[in-house]
């Protein structure tokens, strides 16, 4: 194994190491043993592709035949075997008529999809990952949306066992989150139902007993959503209680902080990009309010970054219900994470790095 090589920890899932090659871009090899022999699946820039040199062509005949897209027997022409210009086995399908060049590029990339998912739950899994480069005449195809091929996995699923010491206690909130890829997944029926459950954070046992999809496909659904980054479990289970109240915090002085930070945002952003800046914050802004809780629309976006509350609910915001609160403070940390989001993919990791660096600075003297 090469210095560059990951090797995956015990504690952590194959669907979830997965999710973390294509969060941060991996290119290389990804290799699997289940102790019957190794197999590799291509990565480039997180993306599963199809590469020349390392596609198994004998396994991907049998998986045409298995799922009926071909079927046996096949007759081949040997006069095309060995022909100089014919060096693979795919250019002899698609010589011979057994298959559209269109239709046969596509599903070298299905046969990838199924064969790596395949080993979602697999016991006695080891895997590794090694870096390597590939060139643009190597790629056969585009490569696969692993965050949906994730999705699909975690669909076929019969057990989920294997996963169920990463799911919450009963009595932890699972929050909700928006990253910036939300709305590149192709979330399903399931998925949206739980996603709407959770507008509000709720703990595990609540929702459980809210779903309508069972506990089964609940557990399932919300493992899903985990892999993917789009719920994350409070590290405390319950909010602690002062005096017999809720011991949230002031939700003026939270607004306000929250305005300093948004504010500040902006203002680094512009000096880097300019006047278009602004254009880029509120559009991001508008985007993660889509997936928020309706009371953010009694919220107005003013020009310099700020929210300003609509007469209505400034009358009453501190009045709000402790689950109200809750959800505008969570709401506000999802908004400031997708403008971090947003300065990283503008600006890169160092400038992100150094505005969270800033914005901690103003929590710590609010």
């Amino acid at each position: 194994m090469t210095g560059n090589s990951e090797n995956l920890t015990r504690e952590r899932s194959f669907p979830f190491y997965l999710f973390q090659l294509w969060e941060n871009q991996k290119t290389g090899r990804l290799k699997v043993n289940t102790g019957a022999g190794e197999q590799q699946f291509c990565l480039v820039k997180g993306e599963l592709t199809p590469i020349t040199r390392y596609f198994p062509e004998k396994d991907f005949l049998d998986w045409l035949q298995e799922t009926h897209r071909l079927e046996p027997p096949l007759r081949f022409n040997h006069q095309l075997i060995g022909a100089e210009n014919i060096n693979s086995l795919m250019a002899i399908l698609i010589e011979q008529g057994f298959l559209p060049s269109r239709e046969a590029l596509e599903l070298s990339r299905d046969f990838l999809v199924a064969r790596l998912i395949d080993h979602f739950s697999l016991p006695g899994l080891r895997f590794s990952f090694e870096e390597e480069e590939f060139s643009e005449e190597d790629i056969l195809i585009k490569g696969v949306f692993v965050p949906d091929l994730i999705l699909q996995g975690f669909r076929k699923l019969a057990q989920i066992e294997a996963f169920s010491r990463l799911l919450p206690s009963e009595k932890q909130l699972i929050i909700r989150q928006v990253p910036a890829y939300f709305r590149k997944l192709s979330l399903k029926a399931p998925e949206l139902y739980i996603w709407k459950l959770l507008q509000t954070p709720k703990t595990f046992k609540a929702l459980l007993e809210q779903s309508w999809l069972g506990p089964a496909e609940t557990k399932k659904t919300l493992l899903a959503l985990t892999c993917l980054k789009l719920i994350q479990y409070s590290p405390n289970p319950e909010t602690p209680e002062v005096n017999g109240r809720n011991s949230l915090p002031d939700i003026e002085k939270s607004l306000a902080l929250f305005n300093e930070k948004n504010i500040f945002i902006c203002r680094y952003l512009a000096k880097q990009l300019g006047p278009v800046a602004y254009n880029l914050i509120e559009k991001c802004y508008r985007e993660t309010v889509d997936y928020l809780d309706p009371i953010f629309l009694n919220l107005e976006f003013r020009p310099d970054g700020s929210l300003e509350p609509r007469a209505m609910l400034k009358m009453s915001l501190n009045e709000l219900s402790p689950e109200a609160k809750k959800t505008l403070l969570q709401g506000f940390d999802e908004i400031l994470v997708a403008e971090l989001l947003l300065v990283k993919r503008n600006l890169g990791n160092q400038h992100e790095e150094a505005l969270v660096k800033h914005l901690n600075k103003i929590g710590e003297t609010a």
